[in-house]
């Protein structure tokens, strides 16, 4: 009985106080216990990146321009939401808390001013029901303006009846809009994409819907309309000048890892630049999105494929002309065989002077259905980096990060002020009554500094 006294005191010292687990290693880190639960974000089950379609990432990261850090999370069961300042050094320096608009907190970013935004949703019950809004607070809490939308909003093709089903949500700003951009489920059981962008000042609409169309190309009556992806399992937003890049892992309209560029008062850019074979809506493609960052002549991306269930995955990267008329044939950076194992949960983000991170995780080779996920488990090995530059050329070694878990969809964000890139994980502490029951899971995030120049 003692045994279990002791350890829920140790666990209320660990919710009273972040626990620092590595300031001078690389990468550093803090751990921050809190008092409600925090669904996993890490691949602990160590299959999850077999799975076809993607899933919400709970522990959200932003690096602000001021070099601070801000890590959001949400209390699902009571419904709020949690924010927490660190600076550079990972030392808190303050929370705040939101109360949810709706059930569930899709995404969150922050402005230069230092207002906080977040879009939050729920599952409709018919098209007229209220089930969508972006609030945006002051750095103080307080909540400044707000935007609703309907289920059944104007030109979403099916509408949104279950916000995030089989994907993810983005919500990102560039100058003074802001975009957010979702999976969803609509009333026709159908899955697709779905975004609009706001005037973060005024919350006036920008954009005029979507554009139903996904042949590559500029489309001709596309003025401030958005991309459309039809099974759309994972999604990534590119903030640039005048607007957005979208990017969508797609199996069906189209079944491709496809990109559309949105600049407010042009029409919309479409390319279809890494189709996958098979039946459009089949599901599995054998693949990954890792993201997009900006390059000086365009862009570049990275994902994980595979072609089938009975080959290893592998990491590439693809790279885009600025107009995304042209793409580069797939670049491979890893050459996993059956023996290796599998890459999964791949990430890029842009570093300085042409440089590009690359973080991965590797998991023994399984052959598992990516459409019944069970408990079969593939283990996890590892954890990699390598940098690159804007052609896709490896100019460090590949090193190994071992035991440091990625989250499985937030994006990394890079530090100019320090040249460090920074994510967040969660975690679960069980909590014992006095009988040595688990009375309560109680849960932690882990905030990491990576140096890349070390």
């Amino acid at each position: 009985m003692k045994k279990y006294i002791g350890i829920s005191i140790i666990v209320c010292i660990l919710l009273a106080l972040p626990v620092n687990l590595g300031a001078q290693e690389n990468p550093a880190s803090v751990s921050r216990a809190v008092e409600y639960s925090i669904s996993d974000s890490v691949d602990n089950i160590g299959n999850l990146y077999i799975k076809a379609w993607s899933e919400l990432p709970s522990v959200l990261t932003f690096v602000n321009s001021d070099g601070s850090v801000t890590v959001c999370t949400s209390d699902e069961k009571e419904k709020i939401t949690y924010i927490y300042e660190f600076n550079a050094n990972l030392e808190e320096q303050k929370e705040l808390q939101f109360k949810n608009e709706f059930n569930q907190l899709g995404a969150f970013t922050r402005d230069d001013e230092g207002n906080y935004y977040f879009f939050y949703a729920s599952r409709a019950a018919n098209q007229n029901t209220e089930n969508m809004a972006i609030a945006k607070y002051s750095r103080e809490g307080e909540k400044i303006k707000i935007y609703r939308l309907i289920a059944g909003a104007p030109n979403s093709f099916g509408s949104i009846k279950i916000p995030f089903d089989a994907g993810t949500c983005r919500l990102e700003l560039s100058g003074s809009m802001l975009t957010v951009y979702f999976a969803r489920e609509r009333f026709d059981g159908h899955q697709a994409s779905y975004g609009f962008v706001l005037d973060k000042d005024t919350f006036e609409r920008i954009d005029k819907g979507y554009a139903y169309y996904y042949t590559n190309g500029t489309y001709p009556k596309g003025n401030n309309l958005l991309p459309f992806t039809g099974h759309s399992f994972n999604q990534f937003v590119l903030p640039v000048d005048g607007g957005f890049v979208y990017a969508d892992h797609g199996d069906a309209y189209p079944r491709a890892f496809t990109f559309g560029k949105f600049v407010d008062g042009s029409n919309t850019i479409r390319l279809n630049a890494f189709a996958f074979p098979g039946a459009k809506g089949s599901n599995p493609t054998y693949a990954e999105m890792g993201g997009l960052a900006k390059t000086q002549a365009g862009y570049i991306f990275a994902g994980t494929y595979g072609k089938d269930r009975n080959n290893a995955r592998n990491l590439f990267v693809l790279t885009f002309d600025e107009e995304l008329k042209k793409c580069s044939a797939p670049i491979y950076l890893t050459k996993y065989t059956k023996n290796d194992g599998h890459a999964g949960h791949p990430k890029i983000v842009a570093l300085d002077s042409g440089r590009y991170l690359l973080l991965w995780e590797l998991f023994k080779f399984s052959t598992q259905s990516a459409n019944s996920i069970v408990s079969q488990r593939t283990e996890y090995l590892s954890t990699w980096m390598l940098v690159i530059d804007e052609q896709g050329n490896a100019i460090s070694e590949i090193q190994e990060l071992k035991g440091i878990r990625l989250n499985i969809n937030d994006t990394l964000r890079y530090n100019p002020r320090n040249g460090k890139v920074y994510w967040a994980i969660n975690d679960r502490i069980a909590i014992f009554d006095i009988n040595g029951v688990v009375s309560v899971y109680s849960s932690t995030f882990t905030v990491y500094a990576l140096n890349v120049n070390k």
